[in-house]
């Protein structure tokens, strides 16, 4: 569980890097006056919120077993009805009367990262964080003793170091561990991510056949949206392939792509 949580954490920086700090999009609660919800979705409102009910268990309620109860109250009392924020809020207040007091201002209306870090350490990411951390590219046996959710967690650490990755890093570590051999979508995604990001064209070919055969927004609008910002080069042979490809996408979908491409930034 701790472990998934801090794959959690890493969804949440690479989505809010994307978006900028600043962007209110980043805000758990936001107001869509004027606004296409299309064009505001993003993971981060997943991931962020479940950052603030760890935060409410373990520093707030401290108490794993009680806050489960305070979950299966809430979802009793309110299944099926319409609710907002502040309803739960106010639910929260009542069932843990003595409880600390929350910065809720922070944690649902201020862009960016949650205003509290926390400590997702585990055997499990310990080993994903050495790994990246590492100056040398990471060897197939290092990556063989993974398993497939550890793979996808170190690849989200080695996109959040940004800069740090570069082609020959990334080349290497194809060459060493022959990165096509996964099949597991949440890995290939975040691989391709990678190849895009450092101008890496072996897995060219492979990444168009997975944007072609995917089509869930999750995966494939990240991948458009990394060639707009990384690989500017090869933007014709995108809107190419989109052009070719779109009508066969979920119409939202294919809308949130042709908007990205076409945006000026």
């Amino acid at each position: 569980r701790r472990f998934h949580a801090a794959q959690q954490w890493q969804e949440l920086k690479s989505a809010v890097t994307t978006w900028g700090d600043e962007h209110p999009y980043t805000c758990l609660v936001y107001r869509l006056h004027n606004v296409d919800p299309d064009d505001a979705y993003s993971s981060v409102q997943y991931y962020k919120g479940a950052a603030l009910l760890w935060h409410l268990e373990q520093n707030i309620v401290s108490s794993e077993s009680k806050f489960d109860e305070f979950l299966r109250s809430y979802i009793i009392k309110f299944g099926g009805k319409i609710l907002n924020t502040d309803d739960f809020i106010a639910y929260f207040q009542s069932y843990f009367p003595q409880a600390p007091p929350v910065d809720w201002q922070s944690w649902l209306y201020t862009p960016g990262m949650p205003p509290v870090t926390h400590d997702f350490s585990t055997q499990l990411e310990e080993q994903c964080r050495r790994l990246a951390a590492q100056q040398t590219s990471i060897t197939k046996d290092q990556l063989d003793a993974l398993n497939a959710k550890q793979v996808a967690y170190l690849l989200n650490l080695l996109l959040n170091k940004q800069s740090a990755i570069t082609y020959d890093y990334v080349k290497q570590m194809d060459v060493d561990c022959d990165m096509s051999k996964y099949s597991n979508c949440e890995i290939r995604f975040r691989w391709y991510q990678l190849c895009i990001r450092v101008k890496y064209e072996k897995p060219l070919d492979d990444i168009f056949k997975f944007l072609e055969i995917i089509g869930r927004m999750k995966f494939v609008k990240p991948l458009y949206s990394e060639f707009k910002v990384s690989w500017t080069e090869m933007i014709p042979r995108v809107r190419i392939f989109f052009d070719e490809h779109k009508q066969f996408m979920n119409p939202i979908t294919a809308k949130q792509i042709e908007a990205r491409l076409n945006a000026n930034n």
